[in-house]
């Protein structure tokens, strides 16, 4: 069983590169897989009807009792099967269906993801480890619709709004289980007495976990999120919303039915809703015109009937509704994929413009006909069988019984009509036409969505097989010894079939009547649907929040921040006062002669931040701020925290001078009268900080944890730089913590930027009131080098250049030798990567023009391979030492090498990254007063040859591209839009003469280009 959950997670990695390699074709090797993992789990099944419930437990989170517990059950078995064969026939037909080239990826990725967490979920026995898996199985869900483009974006949302609810209910229920009983071990809290000893409790806990599985499983009132995701393509709906994410939902009902199939909130809660759904969803399903549509509000309506089932709580009951659950998989999947098929010949979906298609494509109209049937309940098929045993439950449940049986025989009846407007709307009723006059549909296609359907026939007949399968699913959901299961085809003459006979004798006569009755419906439809009332809740807010607004104004903080720092005020001059006699005294030596001197100058750097109303001024003495507390930290003697903090500065300071150039050269000027007033709140603000740090700080020896680190570090880590063995030894977990931190700020970056259109980002430079001034000294004539030097960059920046080629190297040999020496002296990769960044600083100034350094995508390369590495690391300790980061020695040629040093090597790459992307794409500027480029002639017209934010922003996604993207949404650019070739650059050497010849050089980043479509 922990090979099932071990294969899929390595599928789960390996896909990406398949789909690399193999494009659309990608679901051969991913079927063949899914069918080898369904082998690789058949020894447990086979354990599992033998009448035995395997269980595999691996230590997570010992301290909070949390295990990787797995337990296999019938439950388990019936939907790891449905998940892992219904997943392979759909990924066969999405080798065809899919369109050739890019955008595979994400699809067939997120797909294994998604049954990954199916299949954890359905064998999880822990309570933790199921809601992860639950809230796994609502993302993939979300960004399979979401991959659909424009149309998936708000439906997407919608769904993950209905699910977010059920996430939220079902993590309230495990809490509240957890807690009461005492253990996460998912089987004991189900079959503990608390539920029948705490009917309080229970009953909280069932209708919390009754709603988690409706709104996955589409029930009333959270159905509207299945017929709004059909945004999808095909196979994520014939997968994901037939056979795998709405049977999480039934899954949830069934797993905790040993708790409550006899709580009365349960029963009365899943009946209501079950029926009411089947019902709704049957007439819906009749109003509609899209196919694909009128086949989600059908799978609502058996969903619903299911649920009904489940909510009844016997052991017919249960049986019934796993019996269904597997026939629906069956002709629901396959249904879904005919969908397609019919797509692809007729060239739509709406059931008023498909063609008469029983002539030209008899093998889908059999196909279609016999997945309808089975869904209509029409003998021998088993969905007759199936729908049969519905109504067997449903009948026998005391007193209400005929009422639920007629509610359920009357949703039949919908389920017979829609499915007949769907073979009759889809292959008779059209207006005829020729094999030639249809598009392309792969026999590929056909098969894959044929297989479950026809699978359904001969299953009618061997119905045997199901016996023992239900027997243990029965054996799970309610404890005790439960009879054994016996599925026939023939009970005699009974309520229910007398009942199927009727369903079939009014479906003939609609059928009859279709032209009247479908009219019917089509007129007989709500205003609205599920999706209007969700963007009626959401307006609604929206409006709540505007109102609201009045006391949040957000571009105006400075009462909020007067009303905290004014709070922060009150309690320091309040409070510290009458504690300050019980305070312990102040430790020695906190008051010397530098620490006077930086206070001073600290002050009075700080005066000129709060009083100067030019912005690069108010730069200069914040930097001098930062740089005098450098100062301070070195004086109480941390080298290590100093160098850091230098670096930080100088960085930070960089990269607001790159911003600067955007904003106005001066702050907004205000009243005197404000201005005083703002002093004299900050003084006091001042004042009551002060206070606040003389009175809570330095009046402590150092702390036990401190202490045990300066004692005890060096001994188990074997290294003598304290600091930097914290930082990747004993916390290196929140060290990743904060890596993924700075390279989730670097992506957010791009994100943002590339989802604005370039005219928002950079205004054109003569929109910005800042003309260039004339020089007002005489300089020699236009030619000489004088001229050049005032009017153009480039003679400038060559003295730099050359600069560089010493300079460079000494810095790359410093920051490697900082790297190699922070275990034991002052260093280690932070700081490395930003003497390393320091490179990057000058090379970036050295470029006459704003270019880009580096590859387009290096950044974000660097980012990525940087956290991985530190992810790996953690990975390799997992493995290897049985803790996850936990630090490794061995010895290499007589020298002790750590682990640390490599995931210090991550912590490298990904500062690199961060810093390049923060200079390549904050630095870029094309104003009137800074142009960023050159006039250049393109086909006849004069254009500024130069890069901007969003084009940045674009490349550092898509490698080189001839100008900034439209496109706001994702869309990946054309295939003329890239730039792949170079030519011949003129690099700045020791022997240069461009600035004698006036010879302007290439700039890095800066050479001949080819576009593809040039070439």
């Amino acid at each position: 069983m922990i090979l099932t959950i071990i294969a899929l997670a390595a599928l789960v990695i390996l896909t990406p590169f398949l789909t690399r390699l193999m494009g659309r074709a990608t679901g051969w090797p991913l079927a063949a897989a899914y069918l080898g993992v369904a082998a690789l789990f058949t020894p447990t099944a086979a354990e599992v009807m033998a009448g035995t419930t395997p269980e595999v437990s691996l230590p997570w989170a010992p301290s909070l009792g949390v295990d990787m517990a797995l337990r296999a059950d019938g439950i388990g078995v019936i939907f790891t099967y449905i998940a892992l064969i219904i997943g392979a026939i759909v990924f066969v037909y999405s080798t065809a269906y899919l369109p050739q080239g890019p955008g595979t990826l994400s699809f067939y990725w997120l797909m294994v993801v998604f049954t990954f967490s199916m299949v954890a979920l359905v064998l999880s026995n822990d309570l933790i480890v199921l809601f992860i898996c639950w809230e796994l199985t609502s993302l993939a869900s979300f960004f399979l619709i979401a991959r659909s483009g424009s149309p998936g974006q708000a439906p997407s949302l919608r769904t993950l709004f209905i699910t977010f609810i059920g996430g939220l209910t079902l993590l309230v229920a495990v809490g509240v289980t957890i807690a009461v009983t005492g253990t996460t071990n998912l089987h004991e809290a189900l079959v503990s007495d608390v539920w029948a000893n705490q009917p309080a409790v229970t009953t909280l806990v069932a209708v919390l976990v009754a709603i988690a599985a409706m709104t996955k499983s589409a029930q009333f009132p959270f159905h509207s999120w299945l017929p709004d995701a059909m945004a999808a393509a095909t196979p994520v709906s014939a997968y994901l919303h037939a056979a795998a994410v709405v049977k999480a939902g039934i899954f949830l009902m069934m797993r905790f039915s040993p708790a409550f199939h006899a709580t009365p909130a349960w029963n009365v809660i899943l009946i209501s809703a079950g029926l009411i759904t089947a019902f709704i969803g049957g007439w819906f399903a009749l109003n509609q015109h899209d196919v694909k549509k009128l086949m989600a509000y059908s799978t609502v309506s058996q969903l619903g009937l299911i649920t009904a089932v489940i909510g009844v709580g016997t052991e017919a009951a249960i049986a019934a509704a796993a019996l269904h659950v597997i026939a629906h998989a069956l002709f629901k999947s396959g249904l879904f994929m005919m969908v397609g098929v019919v797509d692809h010949l007729a060239g739509t979906r709406e059931l008023t413009r498909i063609p008469r298609l029983i002539g030209p494509a008899p093998v889908a109209f059999t196909v279609m006909v016999l997945g309808c049937a089975s869904m209509a309940g029409i003998p021998p098929l088993l969905g007759f069988v199936s729908k049969e045993s519905l109504f067997t439950a449903l009948f026998e449940v005391p007193a209400s019984g005929w009422i639920l049986f007629a509610s359920a025989v009357a949703a039949s009846v919908l389920t017979f009509a829609y499915c007949a407007k769907t073979v009759w709307g889809a292959f008779i009723d059209g207006k005829p036409v020729t094999k030639s006059e249809l598009g392309h549909s792969s026999p590929v296609m056909l098969a894959a969505a044929g297989l479950p359907i026809v699978a359904s026939l001969p299953l009618s007949f061997v119905l045997f097989v199901f016996d023992t399968p239900l027997t243990e699913v029965v054996a799970a959901a309610i404890p005790g010894t439960p009879e054994e299961v016996h599925v026939k085809f023939w009970h005699g003459f009974t309520p229910e079939l007398y009942a199927s006979a009727l369903i079939i004798v009014i479906g003939i006569i609609l059928i009859i009547n279709r032209s009247k009755v479908f009219a019917f419906f089509h007129r007989a439809r709500l205003g609205f649907d599920g999706a209007d009332v969700i963007n009626g809740i959401v307006l609604g807010l929206i409006r709540l929040g505007r109102g609201l607004s009045i006391f949040a104004r957000p571009m105006n903080s400075g009462p909020y921040l007067a009303m905290s720092l004014g709070g922060l005020a009150l309690i320091a001059f309040v409070s510290v006062p009458a504690i300050y006699p019980s305070l312990p005294p102040l430790q020695d030596n906190l008051w010397r002669a530098p620490d006077i001197v930086l206070l001073v100058l600290i002050t009075i750097a700080v005066l000129v931040v709060c009083t100067s109303h030019s912005r690069l001024t108010t730069v200069v003495a914040l930097s001098a701020v930062g740089i005098l507390a450098t100062v301070q930290i070195l004086v109480l003697g941390a080298p290590d925290v100093t160098l850091t903090q230098l670096l930080v500065e100088a960085m930070t300071i960089i990269v607001i001078m790159l911003v600067l150039q955007k904003l106005p050269r001066s702050f907004w000027r205000y009243s005197k009268r404000l201005q005083s007033t703002r002093a004299v709140f900050g003084i006091l603000v001042g004042a009551a900080v002060t206070l606040l740090t003389l009175a809570l700080n330095g009046r402590r020896e150092r702390s036990s944890v401190g202490m045990y680190y300066i004692e005890n570090a060096p001994e188990i880590s074997g290294g003598h730089n304290i600091v930097n063995t914290i930082l990747v030894e004993f916390r290196a977990l929140d060290t990743l913590g904060e890596l993924t931190v700075l390279g989730m700020a670097g992506i957010a970056i791009v994100a943002v930027m590339s989802t604005v259109k370039d005219r928002y980002i950079d205004p054109p430079a003569e929109n910005i009131p800042e003309p260039p001034r004339r020089a007002w000294v005489t300089v020699r004539p236009k030619g000489t080098s004088a001229y050049r030097g005032v009017h153009e960059a480039w003679p400038n920046v060559i003295p730099l250049q050359l600069t560089i080629k010493v300079l460079g190297p000494l810095l790359v040999i410093t920051s490697a030798l900082i790297f190699w020496r922070g275990h034991n002296e002052p260093g280690g990769g932070f700081i490395a990567a930003l003497i390393g960044s320091a490179v990057i600083g000058l090379l970036y100034m050295s470029t006459a023009k704003d270019r880009a350094i580096g590859p387009p995508r290096a950044p974000l390369y660097l980012i990525g391979i940087g956290i991985s590495i530190a992810i790996l690391t953690g990975l390799l300790g997992l493995v290897l030492a049985g803790s996850f980061l936990e630090p490794m020695q061995v010895y290499i040629f007589g020298q002790k090498y750590t682990s640390s040093l490599l995931f210090d090597v991550g912590v490298y790459l990904a500062v690199l990254g961060l810093i390049l992307l923060s200079f390549n794409l904050l630095g870029v500027s094309d104003s009137a007063a800074t142009p960023a480029g050159d006039d250049v002639l393109t086909d006849g017209i004069i254009r500024r040859d130069v890069e901007r934010t969003r084009e940045r922003a674009d490349e550092l996604l898509y490698g080189e591209l001839k100008g900034p993207m439209e496109s706001i949404r994702g869309e990946r650019p054309r295939r003329g839009d890239r730039i792949v070739g170079r030519g011949s650059d003129r690099k700045v050497r020791a022997s240069t003469t461009h600035i004698l010849h006036g010879n302007a050089p290439l700039d890095r980043g800066e050479a001949p280009t080819t576009a593809e479509g040039d070439r």
